[in-house]
């Protein structure tokens, strides 16, 4: 059955792509949830008028992704954790609390899946982190470990004396 997208649909096409898709898929799937409608000449006027929206659309979350990366590239991170003598964390920093971080302290909310930590971080010092903002639209934020329990110690150093 030849369709004209509605929506953009994985693994099938972008919104006002003429696709042939099997008739069960159309009838019970498409159809119905208002994806896709019948392809038919005046139904194609519809869709270039859909399309020249969803361009915009993507113009204006590109254009907002650029102006976030810049106000994230800017941002370094000081997080305190407990930490051991050789800079071992007790326990783990993951892209939940990078991104509950950059809410608090920022008030920048990113899904927290848009944070690539190949896996969480273990050590103390300074880590690089990136950020996936949206298609091509990647940027780096500076994420320091700092232990909690140097500090106190160095305070009861200077207490003794």
């Amino acid at each position: 059955m030849k369709l004209i997208l509605k929506e953009s649909i994985k693994k099938i096409g972008n919104i006002g792509d003429i696709v042939e898709v099997n008739d069960g898929f159309a009838r019970n799937f498409l159809l119905p949830k208002g994806k896709a409608i019948l392809y038919t000449k005046g139904n194609f006027k519809k869709v270039e008028y859909l399309k020249k929206k969803d361009l915009e659309k993507r113009e204006k979350e590109l254009n907002e992704a650029k102006s976030l990366a810049e106000k994230i590239n800017q941002i370094s991170l000081d997080i305190k954790v407990k930490a051991g003598k050789e800079g071992k964390l007790f326990g783990s920093v993951t892209n939940k609390e990078i991104a509950d971080l950059l809410l608090n302290e920022n008030k920048i909310e990113l899904d927290r899946k848009k944070i690539n930590l190949k896996e969480p971080l273990k050590k103390l010092g300074l880590h690089k982190v990136s950020i996936s903002l949206y298609k091509d639209v990647d940027v780096n934020i500076k994420v320091n470990l700092i232990s909690d329990s140097l500090p106190d110690e160095k305070e009861k150093e200077n207490t003794e004396e």
